[in-house]
Formats: C-alpha cells, structure tokens, sequence
C-alpha cells in the first residue's frame, strides 16, 4: 500500500521554542511551547491546554541562528490529545496550526531555512 503525502508543503522536524497566543473573544492568553515541525504553510506545536479547531492564534517563533522573529496568525486545523509518560495522567496535545498572514519576507525565510535542510 502506498501512502500519499496529502501536504502542500515539506515539513522539517526540529524542535524550537514558540509563543503562542490564543485569541478567543477579546480576550488571549500567552504561552511559551514547542515546535515539533514546521512548513512554509503551518506548523506543529505541543500544548497542555486544548483549544478547538478553528481558534485563531499568534505564533512568534526564530529560526535557530537568526535573531529576528517571524510573526505570524493561524488557525488551528487539527489537535490530537497524547499522554505525557505512562506514569501519570498529564496529558497534552499535538497542535496543527496553518498560517494564514506571514509577511513575504518571514516566508521566504522560513522556506530556504527549511529547503536548505531537506536537501542534507
């Protein structure tokens, strides 16, 4: 059987640190999480606290050696819920999170980070 990659674009697993900010009504909350990987159109994070699908958020993240910050807004599209160890009841979650306003710029910064990878 062979499997099809649904995604439009090619993700790179590494592990950064991200800023997350949930805006549900006029309200939002900040906090610091994990990539697990990213694309130049989305990228997945891991959370304590379950938020639903189709929640917009702010993502503020760098790439490792750069300085700068890439800025972005998404939406949540998919969540999966995982335990933390075996030994305990924490749970968190893996979150899918699709970019919908990244500047030009923090896009093509993001892609030759990432192609620059791939092709290694």
């Amino acid at each position: 059987m062979t499997i099809v990659e649904k995604r439009k674009f090619p993700r790179l697993p590494y592990n950064i640190s991200v800023k997350i900010d949930v805006l549900i009504a006029y309200t939002s909350k900040v906090e610091e999480t994990q990539a697990k990987n990213t694309s130049v159109g989305g990228i997945c994070i891991v959370i304590v606290e379950k938020v639903k699908i189709g929640a917009l958020v702010r993502l503020r993240f760098s790439l490792p050696g750069e300085t700068m910050f890439i800025a972005v807004r998404g939406k949540v599209v998919w969540i999966e819920e995982f335990s933390v160890s075996h030994a305990s009841s924490h749970k968190a979650y893996d979150c899918g999170v699709e970019f919908l306003d990244i500047t030009p710029q923090d896009q093509e910064k993001l892609n030759h980070y990432i192609t620059a990878r791939i092709k290694k």
